[in-house]
């Protein structure tokens, strides 16, 4: 619980630094309209005007935080739902995970901060106002394509960390199968110790309807005399008593084998969930080494990037919502 106030507590203020860098980046927008309108502006000023034009790429920037914010309260929401009979391994791992995507969103903010400080401050002129045409063979600031790699390298360090954590999640659900298999393995040996508890008991009880057949028959003789035994009673109500043990053992037998087909069925799905998952990974590993080897043998467009990261996202949302299922019935 400790860990959680942290991560809520940072989750605020990170939430809070995005709408103040939200609110400035509406107030350098209100700014570069200005700009329009000044006729002769000095270099500082020309040179701060330039620097706004990549601000829509900033906004793109507190865009893709607010979402890993949203995926960071999610990750909590689940972490306060799940149950107590989950494993303390994979709750670790859950909050480690928390812990890296606050340090990447905190790193974020503190280095768009960083970006809005070295900002130059915009001056007025003293000249007469007049319309300014706009040049057409601006040129883009040589640091903007470095930081759409930077943010593309990011972007992939992230799902790199998503896919570790899925490998984790992934060798969990196999030790859990481990575990499945060993207890039914214990159950088998159970069930096979029962059936030779109960062929034992099937022999003894023929054995004593035996000897009550012999004594009923001596019984019946002795009555023709007019004499009764109290042997009678005892003997008849310990062969209910064992009767009823029999019927009881019977059942719990057909019960256990019940369980054991249920059992067997369940560890089936999850062996086919478990190899569909192991395919889907591999297929994710592939993809992110192409989208490597794309990305510096050749200059691959922006979208091109994007369709791949999207299309992976899906594949680990299937692959969530697969675990999800599973984990849901353990717990």
């Amino acid at each position: 619980m400790n860990h959680l106030n942290y991560i809520t507590n940072q989750l605020f203020h990170t939430e809070r630094d995005w709408k103040g860098e939200k609110n400035e980046y509406k107030l350098h927008k209100t700014c570069c309209n200005m700009d329009h309108i000044r006729s002769h502006s000095s270099p500082h000023f020309l040179s701060s005007a330039s620097n706004l034009n990549g601000q829509p790429e900033e906004e793109r920037g507190l865009e893709g935080l607010a979402t890993r914010v949203k995926l960071l309260l999610k990750l909590i929401q689940d972490h306060e739902g799940s149950g107590t009979k989950e494993n303390d391994e994979r709750k670790e791992q859950r909050m480690n995970g928390m812990m890296l995507i606050l340090d990447e969103v905190r790193n974020r903010v503190q280095t768009i901060q960083s970006t809005d400080k070295r900002r130059a401050e915009l001056r007025r002129c003293k000249t007469d106002l007049r319309t300014v045409p706009a040049s057409k063979d601006k040129k883009h600031p040589p640091g903007v394509p470095t930081d759409e790699k930077e943010k593309l390298k990011r972007e992939l360090n992230a799902s790199l960390v998503a896919r570790q954590s899925l490998q984790a999640l992934c060798s969990s659900l196999g030790k859990e199968k481990q575990i499945m298999a060993s207890e039914l393995a214990r159950k088998a040996q159970e069930l096979s110790e029962l059936e030779d508890l109960i062929g034992d008991l099937k022999a003894q009880n023929d054995m004593l309807m035996e000897k009550l057949h012999e004594w009923s028959s001596e019984q019946k003789e002795k009555k023709s005399n007019g004499v009764e035994m109290e042997c009678n009673i005892v003997l008849r109500e310990r062969n209910r008593a064992l009767s009823e043990q029999l019927q009881k053992s019977i059942d719990g037998y057909r019960s256990l084998k019940r369980r054991i087909r249920d059992i067997q069925e369940e560890n089936r799905q999850i062996r086919d969930t478990m190899e569909q998952m192991d395919e889907e990974v591999d297929a994710g590993i592939s993809r992110l080494g192409s989208l490597k080897e794309d990305r510096t043998r050749t200059n691959v467009g922006e979208n091109e990037i994007k369709d791949e990261l999207l299309a992976l996202g899906q594949v680990l949302c299937s692959l969530k919502m697969k675990i999800s299922k599973y984990t849901q019935k353990r717990t």
